[in-house]
């Protein structure tokens, strides 16, 4: 590290308030543990966290002081599924479709009115003989340019057929996303890709570009789709349950769709007693492009591809920021001298100027790996601001934000993501309470250890209350 003076201060400042917590571990902050819970394991959402995880935090705020919980970034639901499992109202927010559609499905299978509804869709899809199904251009399955070639021609072909089955047949709209849902499920297996970190990596048999890499065994589409319904089938028996909430009539679960900048400024204020979360972390990752065969699948085409992107909250090299809209709706709803005050705290922080500073001088010596680290990091904190604001605004006094994130590490340099959102979080009203960690961290990529040598980066899950 060139310089990192007020990293160490900010260190300093929370040291008292950064605690190991034993009970936590990386199968429960990750999605790893929801591989045990029907529907979770189903589709496999790595960017979520764990069911339990909720049941942990809601256990340490009391499930007593809860009456309405919020999740500004949804993602596959989590949140959602495990409050209303305990009785709680909650509402979340998401932008990206892959997670309305998971939502919608939990949704579907709560409208079966008997198991056997599940094993009769089984027998049909077993039985259908896909030579003799149609297929239409209307139908079919329009590709983005970067999931050409995903397919083998007979696993497409099968494909578009199902789907012109789907669209014509006369089942009851729940169980036609029951299946809509297992096809959906199945797009990596059947594929020539797998989710490989930030990127889809391919498969060499889709002769795209010089790849070596073999994924193994892929399955054909009949054996894909029908294995996925008999696992929807045994899971829902075996925790049927947990799907059924007839006699829960008025817990309401709401989804938002669309923009967190857009919609949390919506939501009534001090309506939330408790916040539990996880933004997309400061790591590149670009889901539009990791769950690109799913988008794809949902009909999402390349126009809202590029508009998705820019919506997010800015994480990924290709995001261009949101300072103008920002100060548009702010300037309008709060005044300028509102605004201003906001900016300021973006713009202000010592030790994330510092690290700014570093990394701009990192990009001129062409140190950096990708130039548009610097404009991400400037964007992801600026962006923070507002959202923090808006999350404190919308908690009822004595409420709490549970925070879930990584620190991260960029040419040897660490940027402490916890502390820096902390102090802004305190600048705008928050206690900060505890920083919660794991016992054992984050690695660094291999190209990093090579570079720079090993550091191990804090996962944490930061408790702030409003007061």
């Amino acid at each position: 590290m060139l310089n990192d003076v007020y990293r160490k201060e900010l260190e300093r400042k929370f040291v008292n308030k950064i605690i190991t917590d034993l009970s936590l571990n990386r199968q429960i902050i990750s999605n790893q543990d929801n591989k045990k819970i029907p529907i979770f394991d189903w589709f496999p959402y790595k960017e979520g966290f764990a069911y339990k995880l909720i049941l942990h935090l809601i256990k340490d705020f009391g499930k007593e002081n809860v009456t309405k919980i919020l999740d500004p970034f949804v993602g596959s639901g989590t949140t959602l599924f495990a409050s209303r499992d305990l009785g709680i109202d909650s509402v979340g927010i998401e932008l990206l479709p892959v997670g309305e559609f998971i939502f919608q499905t939990r949704v579907a299978l709560e409208k079966i009115k008997d198991i056997e509804e599940l094993l009769a869709l089984i027998k049909l899809v077993e039985s259908l003989n896909y030579s003799l199904l149609d297929k239409s251009e209307n139908t079919n399955f329009k590709h983005l340019k970067i999931t050409e070639k995903a397919f083998s021609l007979a696993t497409e072909d099968k494909l578009n057929r199902f789907l012109f089955f789907l669209e014509n047949s006369d089942l009851e709209i729940h169980l036609k996303q029951i299946l809509k849902f297992a096809c959906f499920a199945i797009l990596e297996k059947v594929s020539y890709t797998r989710k490989d970190g930030q990127y889809l990596r391919w498969d060499a048999r889709a002769n795209k570009g010089k790849s070596d890499f073999n994924k193994g065994y892929i399955p054909t589409f009949e054996e894909a789709i029908n294995n996925k319904l008999k696992k929807i089938y045994n899971d829902t028996y075996a925790q049927s349950s947990r799907f059924n909430f007839k006699e829960d009539k008025d817990i309401r679960t709401d989804l938002i769709t669309g923009s967190t900048f857009n919609e949390l400024p919506r939501l009534e204020k001090e309506s939330i007693d408790l916040i539990i979360t996880s933004p997309p972390y400061l790591n590149r990752y670009d889901y539009t492009r990791i769950y690109a065969l799913e988008l794809a699948f949902l009909g999402i085409d390349e126009k809202r591809i590029r508009e998705l992107r820019q919506t997010l909250l800015s994480s990924n090299v290709e995001s261009k920021g949101k300072e103008e809209k920002l100060k548009e709706f702010y300037s309008e709803n709060y005044g300028l001298n509102f605004f201003a005050l906001l900016h300021d705290i973006g713009h202000c922080n010592s030790a994330l100027n510092e690290i700014l500073e570093i990394l701009d001088s990192y990009k001129v010596e062409n140190k950096l790996n990708n130039n548009g680290i610097v404009t991400m990091v400037r964007h992801y904190f600026y962006e923070h601001v507002f959202l923090i604001f808006e999350m404190h605004r919308v908690l009822r006094t004595g409420g709490v934000l549970y925070y879930v994130n990584d620190n991260v590490r960029y040419a040897g340099e660490t940027i402490p993501v916890d502390l820096i959102l902390s102090e802004f979080a305190e600048k705008l009203g928050f206690t900060i309470e505890k920083i919660f960690t794991l016992k054992n961290g984050k690695g660094n990529s291999s190209q990093q250890m090579g570079s720079h040598g090993r550091e191990v980066m804090r996962k944490c899950i930061y408790k702030w209350r409003k007061l």
